[in-house]
């Protein structure tokens, strides 16, 4: 599903990419971000420079002229993304990282009992070896709002898991390698190069299973993260 992740601090993310934050302190560092939260993106600024900015986590077009905002516009599925009206234009000209220090995954082949005492999948939290920073293939757009407002929103890309992933959860996101994010950003980055990121990108992950109390989004502390054992 690829609906919670873990974001890092505005801090830690402009030391990482070595770039200065646009109206820096607009969001909150989440130990269980989930959809609608405000998070942070890395997108090319009207400079050509990559900057950091606050926005939605669920992609709300431009075109978007509903009163009802879209529903599960937070996860494009890249083998679609192309083609499919809500994520075309994005992923044409509007494309940013979505940094993260990891995501959450449940694995619906095993069960674990919560707090109540209900039956539940167990959750894995997956992230890199060394826990640095993942930059995930993402596409933004503004829309503006019936007040007049500006929404700064995005959506995250997803794929078919890799082998690191896949015994937990079929779907994952679409991970970028450091040397990919510029051609990613950039507006002159041809469709065939973009797709080869897409087809080609990280996959050296890590997981362990964590208290099923990620599975309550006002739950939002860093003991979620501790490992857990299971039977």
């Amino acid at each position: 599903m690829c609906g919670r992740a873990v974001t890092p601090s505005d801090r830690a993310i402009e030391a990482y990419w070595h770039i200065g934050a646009r109206n820096s302190g607009r969001w909150i560092q989440s130990f269980n971000a989930a959809p609608t939260a405000i998070v942070p993106m890395v997108k090319l600024g009207d400079d050509g420079e990559p900057e950091v900015v606050p926005a939605r986590w669920g992609l709300i077009p431009f075109w978007w002229k509903q009163a009802k905002l879209p529903a599960l516009s937070f996860n494009a599925r890249s083998e679609e993304a192309a083609n499919k009206p809500m994520w075309r234009q994005s992923l044409r000209t509007h494309r940013c990282l979505m940094p993260v220090a990891g995501w959450y995954e449940w694995n619906e082949h095993q069960q674990v009992r919560s707090r109540s005492g209900r039956l539940v999948n167990q959750p894995y939290y997956h992230h890199a070896a060394d826990d640095g920073l993942l930059a995930i293939a993402g596409l933004w757009s503004t829309w503006t709002a019936p007040d007049g407002n500006d929404v700064l929103s995005c959506a995250l890309l997803s794929k078919e898991a890799a082998p690191s992933v896949a015994h937990i959860h079929h779907r994952m996101p679409v991970i970028l390698n450091p040397e990919q994010w510029e051609s990613w950003l950039s507006l002159k980055t041809p469709s065939e190069q973009v797709q080869l990121a897409i087809a080609f990108p990280r996959e050296d992950f890590v997981a362990h299973p964590v208290s099923p109390d990620v599975g309550n989004t006002r739950n939002d502390y860093p003991e979620l993260l501790a490992p857990v054992e299971v039977a």
